[in-house]
């Protein structure tokens, strides 16, 4: 009997799973989206086909993850459940040079301890101080300098914190700032990636092995930080084994420009944090930015995306259009767009979209600066071209993704479990 591999791409709105036999072979695809379908359900219709395609297989096979899920956490504060210990005078060291970044901490759930100080009964009364402020804080961070506490010191407080069943983080370099920003963000999100391995053991059983794409590979154990640039580390690498440099990536929730330029040092919301990634860009118009009206009356398509639910018009429950609605004709044809929007082929729906569009060209009062929700797709096809052909003068830009056919002809046929699987069976084969 072939070994079963499934291929799971968890994105910030969308999900796609794929269920692979020993050859690669694809035996079952499915996507969803997440606003409105969640991922446990996913997992729970991907359960049934693999237990129709390996009935009695019982041995472990791997689930490789890659996501862009993590970019949900990009807006928010973190370290709400988390603790520092601290050698007292250096409480949130890590934003002394980046006040305007988002915090990864919580000030008063910090212990700040005197040099060698260790006693158990102190540290107790420490934690049931924060404890009251936080009764759920489940992790702490100990970042607490060598010079300042021998081995058996930092011993004692880490059996302690452990005994008291916080999950411990500890950082080996307390006076670097940019080293306690990484072990807080791995504190941080901790969580998120814990309930999805959580879910895929609980519903696709425990001989489940789940691999998710970082840096340089699928892995079992890594830094959670890793996990912000899972997406697009993974590109790096399905460009080099499809030789497919450069290129433009178009998806439901993303337009973006490919590249393999590596960097040391992760620019993040929360600060720069020491980590391996490769720069991908996005391009200047988003798939999710909202088309409006502006104060002069003219049709305008907003900069920034605020926010990714309830989504689209096309997804059956929005009522502001975005600029995925201007391609609902395509969408309809679109095997994802067919997936992820179960009403986008009712004529209710195109009712819907076809009203909203012509109020929007109603309220425009200069006529002189009309604009048809034709000519702003077309426009949006337009800057868009010329947007990734400048980003490489010298070459041909491809295009790739499951709507590359909207901006273009598509250099390879693209899903993403198919694209997971490639990727893991050419390192495989290393």
């Amino acid at each position: 009997m072939s070994k079963p591999a499934i291929a799971l791409y968890l994105g910030e709105t969308y999900a796609t799973i794929g269920i692979f036999d020993g050859s690669s072979k694809a035996l079952y695809e499915k996507s969803v989206f997440l606003p409105q379908v969640s991922l446990k359900n996913l997992l729970n219709q991907a359960k049934v086909q693999l237990n129709t395609h390996f009935p009695e297989f019982t041995e472990e096979f791997p689930v490789y993850i890659v996501t862009k899920y993590f970019d949900r956490l990009k807006q928010f504060r973190l370290g709400g459940s988390i603790s520092q210990v601290l050698l007292k005078g250096f409480e949130n060291s890590y934003t002394f040079n980046d006040s305007k970044s988002l915090s990864l901490a919580a000030a008063q759930l910090i212990i700040p301890l005197e040099a060698g100080q260790c006693e158990p009964t102190q540290l107790a009364i420490e934690l049931e101080r924060i404890k009251k402020i936080n009764p759920d804080l489940n992790k702490v961070v100990i970042a607490l300098p060598e010079d300042k506490f021998t081995n058996s010191q930092l011993e004692i407080i880490n059996q302690y914190f452990t005994s008291a069943g916080l999950k411990i983080f500890i950082c080996t370099q307390p006076y670097n700032q940019n080293e306690l920003r990484k072990t807080l963000l791995n504190a941080g999100s901790e969580g998120t990636k814990e309930e999805i391995c959580s879910d895929v053991s609980e519903i696709l059983g425990q001989n489940s092995s789940v691999h998710f794409f970082c840096h340089d590979g699928f892995k079992k154990e890594f830094p959670n930080c890793e996990l912000f640039n899972s997406a697009n580390n993974f590109f790096a690498h399905y460009l080099k084994v499809k030789k497919l440099q450069p290129c433009a990536y178009f998806d439901i929730e993303s337009f973006r420009y490919l590249q393999s330029n590596k960097s040391s040092l992760w620019p993040s919301p929360w600060g720069p944090i020491p980590v391996s990634y490769y720069h991908q860009s996005d391009l200047s118009i988003h798939p999710f930015a909202e088309i409006k009206l502006n104060q002069l009356s003219m049709l305008q398509i907003e900069n920034a995306v605020t926010q990714l639910e309830p989504g689209p018009v096309v997804s059956g429950r929005a009522i502001k259009p975005l600029v995925l609605d201007l391609f609902f004709d395509e969408l309809r044809e679109n095997p994802l767009a067919q997936s992820l929007f179960s009403q986008i082929g009712q004529d209710t729906l195109k009712t819907k979209v076809t009203n909203l569009f012509s109020v929007m060209e109603k309220g425009q009062k200069n006529m002189a600066l009309f604009t048809s929700m034709a000519d702003l797709k077309a426009a949006v096809v337009r800057n868009i071209g010329n947007e990734i052909q400048h980003c490489n003068s010298e070459r041909a830009v491809g295009v790739i993704g499951p709507l590359a056919s909207l901006f273009g002809k598509p250099a390879v046929e693209f899903s993403w479990p198919s694209a997971i699987i490639a990727v893991a069976s050419a390192k495989e084969a290393k």
